[in-house]
Parts: C-alpha cells; structure tokens; sequence
C-alpha cells in the first residue's frame, strides 16, 4: 500500500505504506515527540510553579501578622504604597521598633471589604444599598475550570471557534503556561444558550410581547395609533396589521386604541436596523 501523505512535523509530501504513518522520517519523528514531551515538561513545571505559589498563599494566610512586604506582594503594589496607606490612617498597623512593622490579618481583611463593598445612598437617607462581592471579584481556581480539549468534545466545535465564542461571552478564564482554562460555569451557561432551539424572529418577537402583555398596561405607558402613524410612516390600517401578527399590547380607552410604548419602541428599532422605515 502507497498513500501520499504530509509529515507533521516538517509539512513535506511522502510516501507512506500504512495509513497511521504520521512522519516521513525517523528524524521528524523524533523531533515532533522531543518537543511535544519538552512542552509537556515546561507545563508540569508551570503547574509545579502556580501551586507552590497558592501553597505559600495558603501559609500566609494562616499567620496572625503579616510584614509589609508581605502585603505588599499580595496587594500587588510597592513596600512605600503600603506605609502610605498605614501613614494616611487606611490601613492599622503595629510598629514594634523603626524596622518591624506588623499587620494583623482581620486588620487586612476588613480593609479588603472596605475596598470592595460599595455603598450607595439612595434618595430616602434610611435606605442604603450595599453591592456584596460578585463572582468576578473571586479568585478563579484550577477545579473551576474547563480545560480547551474538555471544552472541543463538549461543545463539538474546534479551538478557534470556542476562543471567539468565550470572548464574545466574557467567560473567564486562568492561564498556567501555554495552557488556557475556561471557568466552569460561564461554560456551561453558554453551552446551555447553544442548546436553546433557534426560534424565528417574529416568534420571539410574540414571546416576548405575549409576556410583556402579562402585565399590567397603563395610559401613560401606551402610543396612540396616530403618534404610532407619525413614527413609522406608515396607514393606519397596514399598522394594525403589522401590529396584530406581533401581538403588541393594547388597551381600548374610549373608542381609542393604546399601544405599549416598551414594544412599540422595540419594534420601531428593529424596522430601522432592517431599513423598512
């Protein structure tokens, strides 16, 4: 058996005389496994590296005191940044001579609050609004990851494709080495949204003003057919139409028809993207 084929390794033509031969060569061959056990090391090393890191992370965090250079490797800022914060009152501090300076750990923590809590003060002076720590403030782990071959039998699609469709998501990501992890979850929300079956616009449109009518319409929320005439430029009649086979919301006030405003306005945006109007 003669099958042409193309070595991976230096992209050649070849002859090969079984189907499995991926390499014209034994030099080729090994150069493509030398390099690929070589990246496998710098992997394993990049790995080793990063859970050394958290073993000394997970260390510093069971110590009662930490020293400013400590905080300020975990801060990710200068020595001087963190004795202005103790010198402007933000962060306590104990000195124990000119050259020690401790920080107390529940002292560090309720600093990390401080900076990621945010209080906002509505219009009534009582009321106040506290935004707790959302998921991207949390520290992305290994075990909260997808790696890319998991992900290309998950989603059934090729490298390229899953990088763009994570990016346009904002799915978040870890990076050991050359190796990129995906977060778990943002993964599976849209491998979920992939799943959902492809309902035509005009059918997603009555969904959507089928639910919107569920609710409760006022006057002051609805257009009149004639402000809807001026708007699209369009007869009265044909509107109703157009409107009917949508489902738009409307109540009767009087011999008047009033239209939501919410799905007038979505509709008016839709016929301007497409250049109906």
């Amino acid at each position: 058996m003669q099958i042409v084929k193309v070595c991976e390794e230096c992209g050649a033509d070849f002859i090969a005389r079984k189907t499995v031969t991926r390499f014209c060569c034994i030099g080729c061959n090994r150069k493509f496994y030398k390099a690929t056990a070589r990246s496998a090391k710098i992997l394993s090393a990049d790995i080793s590296t990063v859970l050394k890191r958290k073993s000394i992370q997970s260390e510093r965090n069971d110590k009662e005191y930490l020293k400013v250079k400590e905080v300020a490797e975990m801060f990710g800022i200068s020595s001087r940044a963190v004795y202005n914060l103790i010198k402007n009152g933000k962060l306590p501090a104990t000195n124990l001579s000119s050259r020690a300076t401790r920080i107390f750990r529940k002292d560090l923590d309720a600093f990390f609050v401080a900076q990621k809590i945010i209080i906002t003060v509505n219009t009534s002076p009582k009321e106040v609004v506290i935004n707790k720590l959302s998921e991207l403030d949390v520290e992305l782990q290994v075990n909260d990851c997808y790696s890319m071959p998991e992900l290309i039998i998950l989603f059934g699609k090729n490298r390229t494709a899953l990088y763009t469709a994570f990016a346009r998501a904002g799915v978040r990501k870890l990076k050991i080495g050359k190796e990129v992890l995906f977060e778990k979850n943002g993964a599976v929300k849209l491998l979920k949204k992939y799943n959902e079956p492809n309902v035509p616009g005009l059918e997603k449109e009555k969904i959507k003003n089928q639910k919107l009518a569920e609710q409760e319409l006022k006057a002051s929320q609805c257009y009149s057919i004639d402000e809807c005439v001026k708007m699209f430029g369009k007869d009265r009649s044909l509107l109703y139409g157009i409107f009917n086979r949508r489902l738009i919301p409307k109540i009767r006030d009087g011999h008047n028809v009033l239209l939501s405003k919410k799905a007038i306005d979505s509709l008016l945006k839709t016929f301007k993207k497409e250049g109906m109007i």
